[in-house]
């Protein structure tokens, strides 16, 4: 298997039912041999641009607010990759989610 790139939508195995999820850690960190893991967000099919979700196309969305870890062994299939206006979307949402100032 090719490592994993950013942007692209992967079906994983870490549950008992598969799981899309939006790839988001840089390509450069995925590609390290010693490193077990890549950074996601979680993909899903009823959300909306209201809170950290973003659009990811064919009715499907990003939640950028449940960002987690999953073991590369655990990714399966390569579904897509999404576009770079998405990807750009994506790295926006996190920026405002980490940039947010503390009252």
């Amino acid at each position: 298997m090719s490592p994993p790139r950013r942007g692209e939508i992967w079906t994983t195995r870490t549950r008992a039912a598969p799981q899309d999820v939006l790839v988001i850690s840089s390509t450069v960190y995925n590609e390290i041999a010693a490193e077990p893991t890549v950074l996601v967000a979680l993909v899903v099919e009823q959300a909306t641009d209201e809170g950290f979700c973003v659009d990811v196309g064919a009715g499907r969305w990003a939640v950028m607010g449940l960002v987690t870890f999953v073991p590369k062994a655990a990714l399966d299939t390569c579904v897509r990759r999404v576009d770079t206006q998405t990807l750009t979307n994506a790295n926006t949402m996190l920026f405002k989610i980490l940039a947010t100032p503390e009252r």
